[in-house]
């Protein structure tokens, strides 16, 4: 029998990427910590909540931001 511990860092997928604290997030959409929680709170932007924390992914946050563009 396998360790958890184990599998996680034997099967961790290649594409893995850090959390972004709301600090970070903030400064990548060039808006207000707390205006990224409330986002986060409300469903507006994608999110993870760990306990009473708030994490982003770049990625997740990159493809959120392109999809609200509109062209003319």
């Amino acid at each position: 029998m396998t360790r958890i511990a184990d599998r996680l860092t034997t099967e961790a997928p290649s594409s893995w990427e850090p959390l972004q604290t709301p600090k970070e997030a903030a400064a990548f959409l060039r808006v207000h910590p707390k205006s990224v929680i409330r986002m986060a709170r409300e469903h507006m932007i994608p999110a993870i909540r760990l306990g009473k924390h708030w994490r982003f992914r770049s990625s997740d946050l990159t493809a959120w931001a392109a999809s609200r563009v509109q062209s003319s």
